[in-house]
């Protein structure tokens, strides 16, 4: 490689041997290879211009202010301060006084970073650069970086719910509530842990509380905790509630229509100011977590009703997503693979499905969506060693397929049912849909539209 083919270099040192000027750092600002250099660091990174305006927010920054960096970017880092997920004042108040380093804190008092400022620039107003750094206190004197935590694979998702569960994940990054609405069996348990995986909250709990699973008059002490002595049968040390286990992560609120009318307005409190107490406790106590909330009612008509509260509701739905039934415009060919894959990620061998078992339940309507799709799968696996076919589908999945044609609409019925058989056989041989639609002379959607009956 000559030298003209060489990357430029990034004019690196260290304090000791060279000051890091306004210029130095101007220069260093340009090298377009800096910024996903800094992405790489554990160190939290925010550099801000003469104007005070932040130009530079790494990833992990993103990750300990729990701020997205495009919504950071060239704004006013007093504004920073005052949405951060930390509490700055403190720190910035020291380096007022002229202590270069010192301690902050999340809002929720759930953990600590250690952090120092430096100048790059004379000493003049408006004339130099300010960089903040920010090291979590635990791994200021470790040797090895936790493991990550796996996460779960996504749920297939029709395009615009796609785009709504990205926009979900900014918004519980912000602490701003999102209610997933949709039948039971749909996935809201998946997209729910998608969102939070896909927030700067994803490396810190992730805690679901099925509301429908607690009894009403345990419901409080479970969600809110409670103090030693609260009540009969009490444990002797107290207990802390789910709301606090969520601490600095998410707390998902499955099946919240459940939850008892007495309790919502305690719940309501604590969505508004982030305030909690326990049983049994004489003071409050503030918790930083966001909320997921999850139904399969209709909490309009619940409002209505009576029985939820008119402003929780308000309060919990403020991004709300509406996840469709299985088959309402998803792609059933990738919800099946999708689900496949899952299963076998724990089996061996995997299972597989010969094109006709595929075919035939891309085919099925699935009343009980994904949660259904499920549970044929689990059969599956269970009665094949390894491949499966249209014979080893359960029973009420075969009746359907050999069901006999209605009377009414008779000729019309059986040629439905005459090319929904072509096509199942054809799709048995090939082993595609595409492949198949070419050998029949009809497109891709023809041919699922057929084999579905339509």
């Amino acid at each position: 490689m000559t030298d003209t083919d060489a990357p430029s270099a990034l004019p690196f040192g260290f304090a000791e041997h060279a000051p890091l000027t306004r210029e130095g750092l101007e220069h260093l600002l340009a090298e377009p290879a800096l910024g996903p250099l800094l992405d790489l660091t554990p160190v939290a990174l925010v550099i801000v211009d003469p104007a005070e305006r932040v130009c530079v927010f790494n990833a992990s920054a993103e990750r300990y202010f729990g701020l997205r960096r495009e919504a950071v970017l060239g704004r006013a880092f007093q504004d920073l301060e005052r949405d951060a997920l930390l509490d700055l004042e403190a720190f910035l108040a020291g380096c007022e006084r002229g202590r270069a380093a010192g301690v902050v804190t999340a809002r929720s008092g759930s953990g600590s970073f250690n952090a120092s400022r430096r100048r790059a620039g004379s000493e003049e107003p408006g004339d130099h650069f300010m960089l903040y750094f920010l090291v979590p206190s635990y791994a200021a004197s470790a040797t090895t970086k936790p493991a990550a935590r796996p996460r779960a694979p996504a749920l297939v998702m029709d395009p615009e719910t796609a785009r709504l569960a990205a926009k979900a994940a900014i918004a519980v990054s912000r602490k701003t509530s999102v209610l997933l609405l949709g039948a039971t069996g749909v996935g809201k348990t998946t997209l729910a842990r998608q969102i939070h995986d896909g927030s700067t909250r994803a490396e810190r709990a992730f805690v679901h509380v099925n509301c429908g699973s607690i009894p009403e008059t345990l419901f409080e002490s479970e969600l809110f905790g409670y103090e030693r002595g609260a009540f009969t049968g009490a444990l002797a040390a107290g207990k802390r509630g789910t709301i606090e286990q969520a601490t600095g992560g998410t707390l998902f609120l499955d099946e919240i229509g459940e939850i008892p009318l007495p309790c919502q307005a305690k719940l309501l409190r604590f969505l508004e100011d982030g305030s909690i107490q326990a049983v049994g406790g004489a003071q409050g106590r503030r918790v930083d977590c966001a909320v997921i909330a999850a139904t399969n009612r209709d909490l309009r008509a619940m409002v209505a009703a009576g029985t939820f509260r008119r402003d929780l509701y308000y309060r919990v739905s403020t991004f709300t997503i509406e996840l469709p039934a299985l088959g309402g415009g998803l792609d059933l060919d990738r919800v099946i693979d999708d689900q496949l894959a899952r299963l076998n990620a724990g089996r061996s061998p995997a299972l597989k499905l010969t094109p006709a078992c595929h075919a035939m339940l891309a085919t099925h309507e699935y009343e009980g969506n994904i949660r259904e799709l499920r549970n044929v799968l689990e059969y599956l696996s269970i009665v094949v060693h390894e491949t499966a076919d249209v014979a080893d589908l359960p029973r009420h999945l075969r009746e359907r397929s050999a069901a006999p044609v209605e009377k009414t609409g008779a000729l019309r019925g059986r040629v439905r049912e005459f090319e929904r058989r072509i096509i199942e056989e054809t799709l048995a041989h090939c082993g595609s849909k595409r492949e198949a639609a070419r050998r029949l002379g009809i497109d891709v959607a023809t041919l699922i539209r057929k084999a579905r009956g339509d």
